[in-house]
């Protein structure tokens, strides 16, 4: 059989151009065509077969799209030389011995169906999905702005769309505020562990950090107000939800002294809510309780996926135009394209159905977990990617960051959290959610409560 001979059953209820899309690739598999092959014109392949051109069009494009056949402009349709170098990246090499607990990212999931999906429904509308490769203003498409900030609404968040800019990630949305406001010299309140990427962002811009002191709920309010009258600051960064690294929630009641605070003394708010929704029952965010006072940053790269590079921010109103400026600045705008895609993953509700199953994932790691470390100094919470975990006296943090690194176990040190002039505390955090598989993560957290409880080789110099 070649592919001119290919049967068409008009008794199949299956479409037509799916029967003969079908057949060519029976054909490639079987080697009958091969590659760098060309295939007959879809004229010529109309008149053998008795059907139109549009339906060897759609054919052929299903065939594309499954990845036998290319089309090469001007040229024709070609089998596919799987031999040949492909433009699409490989797949990083993972070494199965190392179990690597430093990535706060989404746990593994297959999420190929959802993004399937979205993206064959965007297809499905050529003019829209031409529309989306333009130029669009900066703060991003209106329809988009709006579909994000009503799954936001039902999430319990007071956001406006008019308020709201996309960015490239959480990451980027800190980058877009600390252009805009901030000025080598100046100085900005952060954590007394914070983000790494606040700390990377201040060395870049030359900004001066001065950390505030911290207890189980996030930074203690008579510390921050000390803070305040002693520098001149108009911003502070914080991560009253999940907080990286503690995992510190901040209590309705501190969240509102706090803003008191920071109203005080004239004072904006950088809320990270990077990991906001995962936490079910968290107290409303800052910017519920002050919206003139809070910038909010998120992203769907903690519940969704973090290739999309799809985040968002909020500001008060007398903030908003020049944070959109710097964003025309920096790149125009945020791909009209990825954007759609978040939209369309929240529309169908393929969004909830990740989030529903990274956090069934994260409770499964998480009671994996405790149960092999539940009996030392460990901070939790429901949802969290990480746990925050203290060393005990016996071990010096450099001394069981290079162990476990020898038991390939990769963890995260507290002196990445630390603000320069900080004290590094003795503890590292661990991303649950960072491990290939659950079997992966046991053998990890096995070999780390194995490794605490034992003793470390003593040093000594003369």
């Amino acid at each position: 059989m070649t592919i001119e001979t290919i049967i068409i059953h008009k008794s199949d209820p299956t479409p037509i151009y799916k029967q003969i899309a079908k057949q060519i690739c029976d054909l490639i598999e079987q080697g009958v065509l091969v590659a760098n092959q060309k295939l007959p014109t879809h004229r010529w392949l109309a008149d053998k077969l008795d059907v139109t051109v549009g339906t060897i069009t759609r054919s052929y494009a299903e065939v594309e799209r499954k990845g036998f056949v290319e089309a090469r402009v001007g040229a024709g349709t070609y089998v596919t030389d799987t031999q040949k170098d492909s433009w699409v990246f490989e797949a990083e090499v993972t070494d199965n011995n190392e179990c690597n607990f430093g990535y706060n990212i989404p746990p593994t999931l297959d999420r190929s169906p959802f993004l399937e999906k979205a993206m064959t429904q965007l297809m499905s509308r050529p003019q829209q999905l031409n529309q989306l490769m333009l130029y669009q203003k900066p703060a991003g498409i209106d329809a988009h702005r709006e579909r994000v900030t009503r799954w936001l609404k039902n999430k319990g968040f007071n956001v406006d769309a008019q308020r709201m800019l996309f960015s490239s990630g959480a990451q980027h949305g800190l980058q877009i505020v600390l252009d805009t406001f901030a000025r080598a010299g100046d100085t900005l309140l952060v954590e007394k562990l914070t983000y790494p990427g606040v700390i990377s962002l201040a060395k870049q811009k030359q900004l001066t950090l001065k950390s505030v002191d911290m207890d189980e709920q996030g930074i203690v309010p008579d510390a921050l107000e000390a803070a305040c009258r002693q520098y001149q600051t108009r911003f502070i960064y914080l991560t009253p939800t999940l907080q990286n690294p503690t995992t510190a929630i901040m209590s309705l009641e501190r969240r509102r002294a706090i803003l008191k605070i920071c109203k005080k003394h004239d004072i904006y708010v950088i809320e990270d809510d990077v990991n906001g929704v995962l936490a079910e029952n968290a107290p409303p965010a800052l910017i519920n309780l002050d919206s003139e006072r809070v910038i909010h940053l998120g992203a769907f790269s903690k519940y969704l996926a973090p290739g999309l590079r799809v985040g968002y921010l909020y500001a008060p109103q007398a903030l908003y135009p020049r944070l959109v400026m710097t964003l025309q600045n920096h790149s125009w705008m945020i791909s009209p394209l990825l954007t759609a895609l978040a939209c369309e993953l929240l529309h169908n509700g393929d969004a909830e159905r990740c989030l529903a199953t990274i956090r069934l994932e994260m409770a499964r790691r998480l009671n994996a977990t405790l149960s092999e470390l539940g009996a030392l100094d460990i901070n939790h919470q429901p949802g969290c990617f990480h746990v925050w975990l203290r060393l005990p006296e016996h071990w010096r943090l450099s001394d069981f960051v290079a162990a476990a690194q020898a038991q390939n176990i990769i963890v995260k040190s507290a002196e990445l959290f630390t603000p320069p002039g900080g004290h590094v505390v003795p503890a590292v955090r661990l991303s649950l959610s960072s491990p290939s598989s659950i079997a992966q993560l046991e053998r990890g957290v096995r070999t780390l409560n194995q490794l605490i409880i034992s003793n470390p080789v003593d040093e000594f110099t003369l």
